[in-house]
């Protein structure tokens, strides 16, 4: 089994976008996200992913996305599929990047291009091609809206030896479905981009894996609609998009995302503070208060201490 086979077999389930702990002074407090990444090993996490949103990327200078993939590599030590992520670099850029992280200990590395380059076969294919210097690290294409990949173009990417699949930030429904149906059978992985409900349909059609709205706090009832969906149970799987997700969601989307899900973690015990990235604000304390009453009316009381 070669290493995408490998990377494509562990790709399952439940993905963990990796949200950051920022000290009051803007830097990234490593301990505190080494800390989190431990965590998440210990409670059966199976794949991590460094991400543009949720990761804070825009908010990160190169040398923080270098450190950063080094530190969550060591903190893993191999448990969970770490999956790095590069930032909107040139290709050439992006090829160094891809050797350190294969020399720290990532299993693949999602290629992020900048969505201002043009999605044509042409550009699209000319950046792969030079990557290819970097060696046999197992890649995995970016989609996002409004632009997206061709369909077809994807289709032929997936046939490189060390694409393993795609991160679809696309629409969630017709382009989701025509991406899994274009690479069916060909060990390529399509992943949802965010939500327990669109996983739901996904996984029917052969969509192995999902990022999810509830599994960088709580990635035991991640991993339990998960393993009902495999099981078949998809009225129980649904009954929990409707008493977890639905509820959660709505009240995060409502306040801010990345503020609530970061005051999630904090309201945990996972990170110390809730702090975005500065200059973008915090949650005030009736907000936090908001979060933490609908975290325990969803979820039950929160760990003390």
């Amino acid at each position: 089994m070669d290493r995408r086979q490998r990377v494509y077999m562990r790709l399952k389930g439940p993905v963990v976008p990796l949200n950051l702990c920022f000290r009051p002074d803007g830097l990234i407090d490593l301990g505190a996200v080494a800390s989190y990444v431990r965590w998440l090993g210990d409670q059966g996490a199976p794949v991590l992913l460094l991400t543009y949103g949720s990761s804070e990327f825009a908010s990160l200078s190169e040398a923080d996305i270098w450190q950063l993939t080094e530190a969550v590599a060591r903190a893993n030590e191999g448990r969970a599929l770490f999956v790095a992520a590069t930032g909107f670099w040139p290709a050439r850029r992006c090829a160094e990047f891809l050797r350190h992280a294969d020399q720290v200990g990532a299993d693949a590395v999602k290629v992020q291009i900048h969505p201002f380059h043009p999605r044509t076969r042409e550009f699209t294919l000319g950046y792969f091609d030079l990557l290819q210097e970097a060696g046999d690290l197992p890649l995995l294409l970016w989609d996002i809206a409004p632009q997206t990949l061709p369909v077809e173009l994807v289709a032929e990417l997936a046939g490189r030896p060390n694409i393993a699949g795609i991160k679809n930030d696309g629409d969630q429904f017709y382009h989701y479905y025509d991406l899994i149906r274009a690479t069916a059978g060909r060990d390529f992985a399509v992943i949802s981009g965010g939500q327990m409900r669109n996983f739901a349909f996904g996984f029917q059609v052969g969509s192995p894996a999902y990022l999810c709205t509830i599994a960088p706090f709580r990635p035991d009832l991640a991993l339990q609609f998960y393993e009902a969906l495999v099981a078949g149970r998809c009225e129980q799987a649904w009954g929990m998009v409707y008493r977890w997700e639905e509820l959660w969601l709505a009240k995060a989307v409502e306040l801010g995302w990345l503020q609530s899900i970061k005051t999630a973690l904090c309201l945990h015990g996972l990170y110390p503070n809730h702090l975005p990235c500065p200059p973008l604000p915090g949650l005030s304390p009736a907000q936090i208060g908001e979060v933490r009453r609908v975290l325990e009316n969803t979820f039950g009381p929160l760990p003390q201490g």
